[in-house]
């Protein structure tokens, strides 16, 4: 026993560590976007309650744009952001440590609840998973939904085996926190629901501690919510619209980093639950939960999107789903007899695809990283810039602006009083245009200063550069 314990702590350590490999190795080279950009903008530690919320709502400075995912994420990014420093690479790091942690949880379920010896195998799709490996460097808040969402199912199988006072109060707070956090989370509750009148319907059996627990935590979740849920009630318009190939991929393309490897797990999966239906819907046991959460999240979402017309199809809003299908997938092809055969290809799928797709990101970003590198070496430490505040706000705080001692001024406000200067301006940017204008120069990049020469040119796929100097009279 102790020899068997030993072994699989072993196999935790190991691939919890690969992942956190696969993730720490592209901090350096990944780069936010407009999404990030405003995130860290409202994150801002140095600024008081009341100006974060005046952020959320929308005053981003020179702009205006509401942010309508929940603000209890933002202040847990702040105060992240005030005990560590406040760059972009920390905001990051917040998500890479849960985008690694979900991996022990994905396998401790595995073991602790479906009593299975293939976890490693689950720990390991989902370490090399390009769609979480990516989704872990991304400023929002996605991984730790992930997280949050495998530490409410645990404690939602534990309140089924006891009634342990301190196990029901921790799964009220984690469901609290989990609608707070992210409100389209709420199908994982049907789910369970569902699966609690099925344990009534076939086995007589009664949770009615949980049944108050469902009572109580949508109604506390309402009250600490409601100012959030006004603002979201009275949107007209949503960014996730509905797509013809989510009817054929069910962002299976997207979960799992590609066509073809989404494909092969579609198939797989659809194919599973075809064999096994008959006992899905005869039998209780835990897989059952598992199933009705993914039933329930595609169901309540497409229901949503098309009768309120507010489309929420996006695969990072049900992002929880991944690991539970890994689960899912796992327990039901270990009980065939060709599971090993099985797991082997789907391994060599999953290591095909991480090979062809680790640096695949599907949002192209600016690469400031490497243009503040680039620039400081030219010994020119003067930026001047004619983006928004925001913008202007993530560049100030990435950690190479710091490194280098950069200096930077809006446009209306440089004084001129320097000898040479960068003027920096994103140029029709690939993660808003794609490349339908690469070859284009956007007119607000094309600029003049008066006293001053332009020098250089450096154009990268979203920016456009230019080095000026002053001219000697």
């Amino acid at each position: 026993m102790y020899k068997e314990l030993h072994k699989k702590y072993i196999i935790f350590f190991l691939i919890t560590t690969l992942a956190f490999i696969l993730r720490f190795y592209l901090l350096n080279d990944h780069n936010a976007w407009h999404d990030e950009w405003h995130t860290l903008y409202v994150s801002d530690p140095s600024i008081n309650f009341n100006e974060t919320i005046q952020r959320y709502l929308g005053d981003k400075g020179d702009t205006t744009l509401t942010e309508f995912y929940p603000v209890l994420y933002l202040f847990i990014l702040k105060f992240f952001f005030h005990l560590f420093g406040y760059y972009d690479d920390i905001g990051r790091v917040f998500s890479l440590i849960f985008g690694t942690l979900i991996i022990p949880l994905s396998m401790y379920i595995c073991v602790k609840y479906f009593k299975k010896e293939n976890y490693w195998f689950v720990g390991f799709l989902i370490t090399i998973n390009p769609f979480l490996i990516w989704q872990s460097l991304e400023i929002r808040a996605h991984s730790l939904l992930v997280f949050a969402s495998l530490i409410n199912l645990i404690f939602f199988f534990e309140i089924l085996k006891k009634k342990k006072l301190i196990i029901i109060f921790l799964y009220f707070l984690s469901s609290v926190f989990l609608l707070s956090l992210w409100p389209i989370s709420g199908p994982i509750f049907i789910g369970k629901s569902i699966y609690l009148f099925q344990q009534y319907i076939k086995n007589k059996k009664t949770f009615f501690h949980i049944y108050l627990l469902f009572i109580l935590i949508p109604i506390t979740y309402i009250f600490l919510n409601l100012d959030y849920l006004i603002l979201n009630i009275g949107r007209d318009y949503h960014y996730a619209a509905i797509s013809k190939s989510f009817f054929y991929n069910y962002h299976f393309r997207t979960f799992f980093g590609s066509i073809y490897t989404g494909g092969i797990f579609l198939i797989l999966f659809a194919t599973l639950i075809i064999i096994n239906l008959r006992s899905i819907l005869l039998n209780t046991n835990f897989d059952n939960i598992l199933f009705y959460i993914i039933f329930f999240t595609y169901g309540s979402t497409l229901i949503y999107s098309t009768v309120r017309g507010a489309d929420i199809m996006s695969p990072k809003y049900v992002i929880f789903l991944v690991p539970i299908i890994l689960i899912i997938i796992s327990n039901l092809i270990d009980n065939y007899r060709y599971k090993n055969i099985c797991m082997a290809f789907l391994i060599l799928v999953s290591l095909v695809n991480i090979y062809n797709n680790y640096y695949n990101w599907p949002i192209k970003r600016p690469n400031i990283k490497y243009i503040l590198s680039d620039l400081q070496s030219y010994k020119i430490k003067t930026i001047v810039s004619n983006e928004n505040d925001v913008f202007n706000n993530f560049l100030a705080n990435t950690y190479n602006y710091h490194k280098y001692n950069f200096r930077l001024f809006k446009k209306d406000e440089f004084k001129h009083n320097v000898n040479s200067f960068w003027f920096i301006c994103q140029n029709y940017p690939r993660y808003a245009y794609g490349n339908l204008k690469r070859n284009e120069i956007d007119p607000n990049c094309l600029i003049s200063f008066s006293d001053y020469k332009k020098t250089k040119t450096i154009k990268t796929k979203d920016m456009y550069i230019l080095q000026f100097e002053q001219i000697r009279k």
